[in-house]
């Protein structure tokens, strides 16, 4: 299929399928744990930037109606997916780039929920994953709250407390407070703050540095927005930048246990393995 694929996914806690509005990896971000990066030219070579909604409608179509049947735990891949995560989570806009970037995201979330609503079960949400730089654009801001009243989630990134940190992981020409101030305006529907946590040329997240972090979701729920809970992770696959590693479980549940102090906040932490 061209823009939809199914993935058993950890944040998800099960069967996800994913939704690719971005075939030539089109994002504002460069972040150092990307795995997309090195295809970028190949599917560039391949794929228009418009998206095909007939297309992505059938073939989302079909991939649920798989699921539902149990076709697709035939194939290899999913053949050993636990029972318990066989069920359909979520659909997921997500892919190789922004998905907010795409022209057409508004009129896809509308067609997509329709989808939900008439082939899903009514638990299954609409997520979208995105790095909150097209929060303030109109028309992704109506698609978003549109989204949120048909049980679904906004997962936005946040990797960073400070601009140097920012910089140094998700190498975006927009500039970090451009970020923090879109967020702190998503009042109109509730957010999941993804925030991945790593090693970079030997060197942690310093104590300051989450300390900063913990400062900026702390202006953010301030501001009026609601953080629904806190998804803190590290790399899980090998990075295609080799000075990227994972943090050890021990960090991870030691920097969620901060922010739990600090925050009361829902904190969820998902590990390298």
């Amino acid at each position: 299929m061209k823009y939809v694929y199914p993935v058993v996914s950890r944040r998800s806690g099960g069967l996800s399928v994913g939704l690719n509005l971005s075939p030539t990896a089109r994002c504002q971000f460069g972040c150092v744990y990307c795995q997309v990066a090195g295809e970028m030219e190949i599917k560039r070579q391949h794929y228009d930037q418009e998206i095909d909604i007939p297309q992505l409608e059938s073939e989302l179509r079909e991939m649920v109606g798989m699921v539902a049947s149990g076709e697709l735990f035939q194939d290899e891949t999913f053949r050993r997916t636990p029972l318990a995560k066989r069920a359909l989570r979520d659909i997921a806009f997500s892919g190789d780039g922004e998905p907010t970037l795409c022209p057409q995201f508004p009129e896809i979330v509308r067609r997509v929920a329709t989808i939900r609503m008439e082939c899903c079960q009514e638990s299954t949400k609409l997520v979208v994953i995105t790095n909150g730089g097209c929060l303030d654009v109109p028309s992704v801001h109506d698609a978003l709250r549109f989204l949120h009243t048909n049980n679904g989630e906004v997962w936005a990134k946040l990797d960073a407390g400070t601009e140097e940190f920012f910089q140094a992981v998700s190498r975006s020409a927009l500039p970090f407070e451009k970020i923090l101030s879109n967020l702190a305006a998503a009042k109109e529907f509730p957010i999941v703050v993804q925030s991945c946590f790593l090693s970079l040329q030997g060197v942690t997240p310093s104590v300051a540095e989450i300390q900063a972090y913990i400062a900026r979701l702390q202006e953010i729920i301030a501001a009026g927005t609601s953080i629904q809970r806190v998804q803190i992770y590290t790399v899980a696959r090998k990075p295609l930048e080799p000075r990227v590693r994972a943090l050890s479980d021990a960090r991870i549940n030691e920097i969620a246990a901060t922010v739990r102090r600090e925050t009361n906040l829902t904190v969820e932490t998902f590990y390298s393995q």
